[in-house]
């Protein structure tokens, strides 16, 4: 029989990083986060990615994130899906004066018609983006707005005129050869998408907007590729 391995005590470094759930306004973002996460619409507001509020939610503990489609799109609805979104996290209880289990749903819906140009094609993915974003909207009690959830009118131009003009980070490199091992992709299809959307097989050569348009098209690969 092995011996259990003796319990180390918390440092006050581990106890820094620990959500306090009893004030959960106390927890701030730092300037890095809101650099990699957060954006601007082209009236200023700020939103935060579906990243970012996934990364939080991880912060605060989510056991479960998960989501449905309960319309699938078709000419009757004018082409429009909608999915159902749950998360599952934990919370503070004033009333029991400890922490609980907590569950959230939400609904989000899309379509070729209300997503930009770059994710148009995957208008299902981002139905079930939007949902979750919502619901996660709800567990983290954030009320600013999913950069997900804007049309492309909503977007700052200054924003997307950066996308457009930086090459591709390194958050997103790591994304993308995350995706391929994940999803088991081999070189010539990789290479085969590459060619097919971008015109070139150098997928650093990218810039920030392509580079979110391969993720995008990584993640809803499921094999026989389609431009």
């Amino acid at each position: 029989m092995s011996k259990p391995e003796e319990v180390k005590e918390e440092t006050k470094e581990a106890k820094k990083e620990r959500f306090n759930y009893e004030n959960s306004l106390s927890f701030k973002v730092s300037d890095r986060f809101k650099e990699r996460f957060n954006t601007k619409t082209a009236g200023n507001q700020e939103t935060m990615s579906s990243d970012g509020l996934i990364a939080l939610a991880h912060i605060k503990g989510m056991w479960k994130c998960e989501s449905k489609i309960i319309q699938f799109p078709n000419a009757s609805n004018n082409n429009v899906c909608i999915c159902e979104a749950f998360v599952g996290g934990y919370d503070w209880d004033p009333i029991e004066n400890k922490v609980i289990r907590v569950e959230y749903t939400d609904i989000g819906d899309a379509s070729p018609a209300n997503c930009n140009k770059m994710v148009a094609p995957s208008f299902i993915r981002m139905a079930s983006t939007r949902a979750i974003g919502r619901a996660l909207r709800k567990y983290l009690n954030i009320d600013m707005l999913c950069t997900e959830e804007l049309s492309e009118e909503d977007i700052n131009t200054d924003t997307v005129h950066d996308m457009m003009s930086e090459r591709i980070s390194q958050d997103q490199l790591t994304k993308i050869k995350s995706i391929v091992v994940q999803k088991n992709i081999n070189e010539q299809i990789f290479n085969e998408i590459m060619s097919k959307t971008f015109g070139t097989t150098d997928f650093q050569m990218l810039n920030m907007a392509q580079g979110n348009q391969l993720i995008t098209i990584l993640s809803n690969y499921i094999g026989n590729f389609k431009p």
